[in-house]
């Protein structure tokens, strides 16, 4: 039995329990899991509209910089239009174009209905789910790429929704047209294309050589110079080999003898000698 008012080490580890449920440690400092009840667009290219989910269609305004939309809104993207979304833990979404996608505040799932999307949850946020019309998968600190298709983990990793599996770093997971799920490597060397990467920045979270990744110009050169470089023309001799000064021309100059009309001298049992 315990007195009115009484302190009982049970009643201080029940507390820490509900604690730890609301907080966790991340790199020795405490954080509420924040429900992604809203997103701030912070980039935008060409045409983008938002509305009410309920409503639909006709609910659709333009999007501008700076404009709030909130998990009972979906976010639509025209051709050669894109946007980023940045959420109040951190997390970054950048929505490619002919797209269309909408969150869940309290689950803080992200749902691609269509398009393609680029995603950023940093470590210690409390995670989420990605969810497109094949895949579902359970998310931790993350940065990937996703199509309606496909998943593809640029940094850390994310766990397939029944099934369990994984899809790590450098991985990608694909349903296919049969129903079965591939799970394989990408090529790191792709793993920086797309707009979306580079979209008025380097992508936040993905690592240097993939958000900064190198972005190499071929020469811009002619037909004719293409012609003259490449075929066998005075000009495509002298480029590859420009002629010497005339002081070298000089001292490695060979003097032949003059042309004679002297039979060449033919030696018993030897090959015929020419001047």
């Amino acid at each position: 039995m315990f007195c009115k008012g009484s302190y009982h080490p049970i009643t201080a580890i029940l507390a820490i329990c509900f604690v730890a449920g609301t907080f966790f440690l991340s790199n020795g400092t405490a954080h509420a899991v924040v429900p992604f009840t809203q997103a701030k667009i912070t980039k935008i290219e060409n045409i983008v509209n938002y509305g009410d989910i309920k409503a639909g269609a006709g609910s659709r305004r333009r999007a501008v910089v700076a404009d709030v939309v909130r998990a009972s809104n979906f976010l639509l993207t025209e051709t050669e239009s894109r946007a980023e979304l940045e959420y109040e833990d951190g997390s970054v979404v950048r929505v490619g174009q002919n797209t269309v996608f909408s969150f869940d505040a309290s689950s803080r799932t992200l749902s691609l209905d269509k398009g393609s999307l680029i995603f950023y949850i940093p470590k210690g946020s409390g995670g989420g789910t990605i969810k497109t019309r094949s895949l579902t998968a359970a998310i931790t600190g993350t940065v990937g790429k996703v199509s309606e298709n496909m998943i593809a983990i640029l940094e850390g990793v994310v766990t397939l929704q029944p099934s369990g599996r994984q899809i790590k770093e450098g991985y990608f997971g694909r349903k296919n047209p049969n129903g079965t799920i591939t799970i394989a490597p990408f090529d790191p060397a792709t793993a920086g294309d797309g707009k979306l990467m580079n979209f008025q920045g380097p992508m936040p979270g993905a690592k240097q050589q993939f958000a900064n990744r190198a972005r190499f110009a071929l020469p811009k050169i002619t037909q004719s110079d293409t012609l003259e470089r490449t075929q066998n023309l005075p000009g495509a001799i002298e480029h590859f080999y420009p002629p010497a000064p005339a002081a070298d021309r000089n001292r490695n100059r060979i003097v032949a003898p003059p042309p004679s009309n002297e039979p060449p001298v033919t030696p018993v049992g030897g090959r015929p000698v020419l001047y």
